[in-house]
């Protein structure tokens, strides 16, 4: 195994030859995420360029035939890699004099992430609703309420889950695909979000806060796929992965990460599932029962076949990392021949997606006071991995959070930037050079962008507790947080 220790000071030169790390691996919990009552480099040509094909099957292509100037799904479509090469308008040298363009607040606050497409912004909010906005003016063109769950056993919770929109496999008419609050996956008509089909993923009791729809739709090859999660574990449900035709929303096949039975509940896919090039489906789970969270398919990375879901491979966290509460909270990010995800336990593993063997690790975050966790998901500008995470020491100095560049291939830290909030939400990387990453924590939560050569921090957004992703698109830059949506441009743009 090839790790790396966090530097020795915030902004870190690369180095020669990693560090291993050593010591016991403890963390704290994370309780369910909720607000107020509820919840630069050279540009390849494609995302698909950043990744080895491993495989003779076909190419697994972007959820849609896109403008390159869109963000039509969470972390970028079915890759993950987080990084919109085409977007150069923002660059490091010009990020300071952004300007708020519009700010929109109705149904606020908002853990999903913003959607840019056909001209429009997709979001859900914890209330329950479903907006398309105007890219240009923040304007509501039309909306639909989708679900929420009232506080039971868990807090009241909304939409959490961001959009994908693709052209629909029949009649390519441009769909967005969105779980609600409700336990439904939707299919919603893009030009007045009219209702297409709808399926089951796991109808929630009107008695306890079981069954919560956390994870995205990912749209690859004709299937949409979504995770299968508790809300907030209390209680846990039996955790997998179901695939849906896309034109019908039937479903073709569920994968179940623990056996049958109530005592046996757990393994939620909280997370996106990625598709690699090779067409393989990717899952990270949670946690298994308190007394077993390690049970069958708990704490892992799996690669399963794309339309039957069969498992392929695996790897678990191993038992001496385990902690209290370590689900996969981070999706599963392609590098290379690689996958890899981060764990609340802190750690970021990278595995080799042929034989699902561990290739490095590396800390990301601390595992004291029980604020250590590593939920997100990196960005993969094609050589090397921008990552984030919760409390962490650099030095001599603690922080609330901190963002790192490593290199892809052997986990080798290149920067470490201390952060004034813990980040959860996955970075986001435009073209021009620019990070985004969002501090949760209050009260320094907001929106941080960042020089993404040497990790400098170049300017704080709007505040507010921000879980979702931040997104490059048609030379704007779209947020969404705790108080609400907001668009942001250059002074001329």
């Amino acid at each position: 195994m090839r790790a790396e220790a966090v530097g020795n000071s915030q902004i870190t030169i690369r180095r020669k030859r990693p560090r291993v790390v050593t010591g016991a691996i403890t963390t704290g919990l994370l309780g369910a995420l909720a607000f107020g009552g509820g919840l630069a480099a050279t540009a390849p040509a494609s995302a698909a360029s950043l990744l080895r094909v491993t495989s003779d099957r076909p190419l697994s292509a972007a959820p849609a035939a896109l403008p390159a100037s869109d963000w039509p799904a969470y972390l970028d479509g079915p890759l993950h890699a987080s990084f919109s090469p085409a977007q150069t308008a923002i660059t490091s040298a010009n990020a300071a004099t952004l300007v708020q363009k519009w700010h929109f607040t109705t149904g606020s606050p908002y853990l999903a992430s913003p959607t840019v497409a056909a001209s429009s912004v997709f979001i859900g909010s914890a209330r329950g609703w479903f907006y398309k906005l105007s890219e240009t003016t923040g304007k509501v063109l039309d909306k639909v309420y989708i679900g929420r769950q009232p506080k039971l056993t868990c807090p009241a919770t909304g939409v959490t889950s961001t959009a994908t929109v693709a052209a629909s496999p029949a009649g390519h008419v441009i769909t967005v695909y969105v779980a609600g609050g409700d336990g439904y996956l939707y299919a919603l008509k893009a030009s007045d979000l009219k209702v297409e089909w709808r399926s089951a993923v796991g109808i929630p009791s009107a008695k306890i806060n079981n069954f919560y729809n956390w994870a995205s739709p990912t749209v690859a090859d004709g299937k949409v796929y979504m995770g299968v999660s508790s809300n907030c574990d209390t209680p846990l449900i039996r955790g997998g992965v179901i695939a849906y035709n896309q034109a019908t929303g039937k479903k073709l096949a569920q994968f179940y990460a623990v056996p049958a039975g109530a005592k046996n509940a757990g393994a939620s896919v909280w997370s996106s599932i990625g598709v690699a090039p090779d067409g393989d489906v990717y899952a990270t789970t949670g946690n298994g029962p308190v007394a077993k969270p390690r049970l069958d398919h708990s704490e892992s990375i799996l690669k399963l076949s794309p339309s039957a879901l069969k498992l392929l491979g695996s790897f678990k966290v191993p038992a001496r990392q385990v902690t209290s509460d370590g689900d996969f909270g981070g999706s599963p990010v392609f590098f290379g021949g690689d996958v890899g995800a981060c764990n609340k336990n802190g750690i970021f593993y990278a595995l080799d997606r042929a034989t699902m063997k561990l290739a490095w690790s590396a800390r990301i975050a601390t595992a004291a006071g029980g604020t250590g966790e590593c939920l997100a998901a990196p960005a993969y500008n094609g050589t090397d991995l921008f990552v984030a995470g919760m409390k962490t020491k650099i030095g001599a100095t603690s922080y609330r959070g901190s963002v790192q560049e490593r290199v892809a291939s052997t986990g080798a830290l290149v920067w470490s930037t201390g952060m004034p909030g813990g980040v959860i939400g996955s970075p986001t990387l435009d073209g021009g050079g620019v990070l985004t990453a969002g501090a949760y924590s209050s009260p320094p939560a907001g929106i941080y962008l960042l020089n993404a050569s040497t990790g400098a921090i170049v300017r704080k957004l709007a505040g507010g507790m921000t879980f979702g992703q931040s997104v490059f698109a048609s030379k704007w830059l779209f947020c969404a947080n705790s108080k609400g949506v907001t668009a942001w441009a250059l002074p001329a743009g």
